[in-house]
């Protein structure tokens, strides 16, 4: 018979062993986890930015998360994407190891940031550029920098810039930084006359130029600063992904194509008078034809916000437009495409209604390309300006020229060659102003990307804007 103590000390063990299991099991629980779905997760840390992840382009997540995208799709890995509030936090987190790879930031690494820590190649650049309020004065001589502040955000590479500006006319700048890398706080205080200049890198200016008409360049300073992907070569396996994945860059065009798809239709200088007038249409000759737009946009599966660009690159929603080709109404119709869709082209809502069915019958004639859908819909607009046949024809110089012929990237540098005799000569539908395409789908993304950026900054000219959001397709840009 067993005695009672022996039993006793037993059930103690048996009690001390169990609490030890499961507080081994509670640690192990409340480590982050290595693997999803089978994949490597990845720890990404990012600033929280208009390039890094998109708020206001209607074009897709973000062209840093596109790109992270392409690399976890072709290494196999599964993405955290983590934001972070200032470069210095990006940098101690890749220190401290609690992410893989930071993303977003331009400049150099602090110094801190030592082996085996690495940086890889450059994949795009910025170049500093001083700002003012549109209410007071630009720069008139360069010592004004010293004598104002000089509002900032949080990036070495700004610092660095007002450092030398100052020191080439022998003073000190006067700067006031706020948190973080975002200039959209920056901005808005330039827009609102509550500061005359501001120091911000002309990438991010250029994404948020539209929305703050009461902001403009003084002048562009300092030298380009590169951005590129940091992460420790230490971590012998995805050092040699990241290295292979970037070296894949250099063979093909991806990297290209996804700058042109968020970047590629910005101006080189924004027109305010032609962004203000967008504006006044909004808010003035858009509820006229509101319902009409919903309607056209719902039946044939098109964004009413993309399609509203496109009246307004067509006629400035004027109903009597009326262009020297012969062209016109809202929707700008040739008399034969008109009598071909059945609409009196002068009448505002046939003009709309035949517009929109012909975007969608050209959407249609690329259906065997098997597009990328943005790509898509902008051979759709260049056919719509210029003819489906030489749109065709584009494709097919580009591939005789070593090109694929199925990017927007690629035909955008085409399709100007179709001005030229020794170009359309070789080409089934001959000669076509190619420019004025590339010009005209360009203009369309841009106003689109206002539009967009409008309504979900809720800004007050939004107000009309919103009624047209009930007909966006549920699989758009995918029709």
């Amino acid at each position: 018979m067993t005695k009672p103590g022996f039993f006793r000390r037993g059930e103690a063990l048996a009690l001390l062993l169990l609490c030890v299991l499961q507080a081994a099991c509670i640690g192990i629980a409340t480590l982050p986890p290595t693997h999803r779905d089978g994949l490597p997760i990845l720890r990404v840390a990012a600033p929280r930015a208009e390039r890094v992840s998109a708020s206001i382009s209607p074009y897709g997540p973000g062209f840093e998360q596109e790109l992270l995208t392409l690399f976890a799709g072709e290494r196999g890995y599964a993405l955290d994407l983590i934001e972070v509030d200032s470069p210095e936090q990006a940098w101690s987190a890749l220190r401290e190891g609690t992410v893989d790879l930071v993303v977003g930031l331009g400049g150099k690494a602090p110094d801190t940031l030592e082996s085996p820590f690495v940086a890889g190649p450059a994949y795009a650049t910025s170049r500093p550029v001083l700002v003012h309020s549109s209410r007071r004065y630009a720069l008139r001589t360069d010592d004004e920098i010293c004598v104002n502040p000089i509002l900032t955000t949080d990036q070495r590479f700004l610092s660095d810039t007002l450092t030398e500006e100052t020191e080439a006319v022998n003073c000190i700048a006067w700067t006031s930084k706020v948190d973080g890398v975002s200039v959209t706080p920056i901005l808005s205080t330039l827009n609102e006359d509550r500061a005359r200049f501001a120091l911000v890198d002309d990438w991010s200016y250029s994404l948020w130029q539209p929305f703050f008409l009461g902001v403009k360049p003084a002048k562009a300073m300092g030298r380009e600063v590169s951005y590129r992907w940091f992460w420790n070569s230490g971590s012998e396996h995805l050092h040699t992904d990241l290295t292979a994945f970037w070296e894949q860059r250099e063979e093909d065009d991806r990297l290209a194509t996804l700058h042109d798809k968020y970047f590629g239709f910005l101006p080189d200088e924004a027109d305010y008078y032609d962004i203000d007038n967008l504006s006044k249409a909004v808010e003035e000759a858009l509820p006229r034809y509101q319902e009409v737009i919903v309607a056209q946009s719902s039946r044939n599966n098109i964004d009413p916000l993309l399609l509203t660009a496109v009246i307004y690159q067509e006629s400035r929603f004027d109903a009597h437009a009326t262009s020297k080709t012969g062209v016109r109404g809202l929707m700008q119709l040739t008399q034969d495409t008109a009598r071909v869709l059945r609409v009196n082209r002068l009448n505002p809502a046939e003009s709309i209604k035949g517009g929109a069915r012909y975007l969608n019958m050209l959407w249609n004639e690329f259906e065997e390309m098997n597009l990328d859908p943005w790509d898509r819909w902008f051979f759709t607009l260049a056919s719509y300006n210029q003819g489906i046949g030489h749109v065709f024809d584009a494709i097919a110089l580009s591939r005789s020229m070593g090109g694929t012929g199925r990017t927007w990237h690629e035909l955008k540098e085409v399709l100007p060659l179709l001005a030229w005799e020794k170009y359309y000569s070789q080409t089934k539908h001959g000669y076509t102003r190619g420019y004025e395409a590339v010009h005209y789908v360009e203009n369309i993304r841009y106003y689109y990307y206002i539009l967009h950026g409008l309504v979900t900054l809720a800004r007050p000219e939004a107000e009309n804007l919103g009624e047209l959001l009930s007909a966006i397709p549920v699989n758009w840009p995918v029709i």
